[in-house]
């Protein structure tokens, strides 16, 4: 069988730490949580639980999820944040994969939500992401704010049928806040890379961007919580491309 590390990103998850490492422990050879200093009890819950902790000043996403990954001892790799736990049925697939496995690298099936209501629709879900893999098998990559697990050239890929649970956003205005951070964030990094916006252009793309959610992708499925979606996904659009015309203003 082969040996399998968890790797956890944190800063301040107190009340989602304990949930995410017990999902893994039965799956997970060694648990290691890298903390950015959390200031609560984030740190004391996760050793409480057997992980092993490593603090580092948080550098972004990608830094940081990079920087988890060296430290694992074992090649195959589970990487989790904080608010992600395994749906039953996924510790089963994954202690299978170990025994029998069929591929460099596995994508999981995470499903989000927003005040305790999962998000089945939209661009939210299905939402395959490669969190399982052989750590020679992949690069570090994404754009910031977010980082994405990479296959290199030549990697073979299967899916898993089990949920990865996503505890995206405690209340609406959670996710608000979130929105308006790490659009800020995004703009920066567009901008940084030569990207450039105007008023058309962002007021297209979130028009557009809110129809693809609640219409095309069926986001109306999913009741008040699916127009939540679908309208903070579009926001964050329009706050991203707004934030890229300001920066290029400051520059003129």
């Amino acid at each position: 069988m082969m040996k399998l590390s968890t790797v956890i990103i944190t800063y301040n998850e107190e009340d989602k730490i304990g949930r995410c490492i017990q999902s893994a422990q039965e799956v997970s050879d060694e648990i290691i949580v890298l903390d950015s200093f959390s200031t609560d009890r984030t740190a004391d819950i996760a050793r409480s639980l057997g992980a092993k902790i490593v603090t580092q000043n948080f550098e972004g996403f990608i830094k940081q999820r990079e920087a988890s990954i060296a430290l694992a001892e074992h090649n195959l790799i589970l990487a989790l944040d904080a608010d992600e736990y395994l749906s039953p049925e996924l510790e089963l697939e994954i202690l299978y994969t170990k025994e029998n496995p069929t591929a460099d690298a596995y994508r999981l099936n995470r499903l989000s939500s927003i005040a305790g209501h999962w998000i089945y629709n939209g661009s939210w879900h299905p939402d395959y992401i490669v969190r399982l893999f052989l750590k020679d098998k992949i690069t570090n990559g994404g754009e910031s704010p977010h980082d994405k697990i990479i296959p290199n050239k030549g990697t073979t890929v299967d899916r898993l049928r089990g949920i990865l649970y996503h505890d995206a956003h405690d209340t609406i205005e959670d996710r608000i806040a979130s929105i308006h951070k790490h659009s800020t964030v995004a703009a920066s990094a567009k901008y940084s890379k030569g990207k450039r916006s105007n008023p058309i252009r962002m007021y297209v793309k979130t028009g557009w961007k809110f129809v693809v959610e609640y219409i095309l992708k069926m986001g109306i499925m999913d009741g008040y919580y699916g127009w939540i979606a679908a309208k903070t996904t579009a926001q964050y659009i329009y706050l991203r491309e707004s934030k890229i015309i300001e920066l290029q203003k400051k520059e003129k």
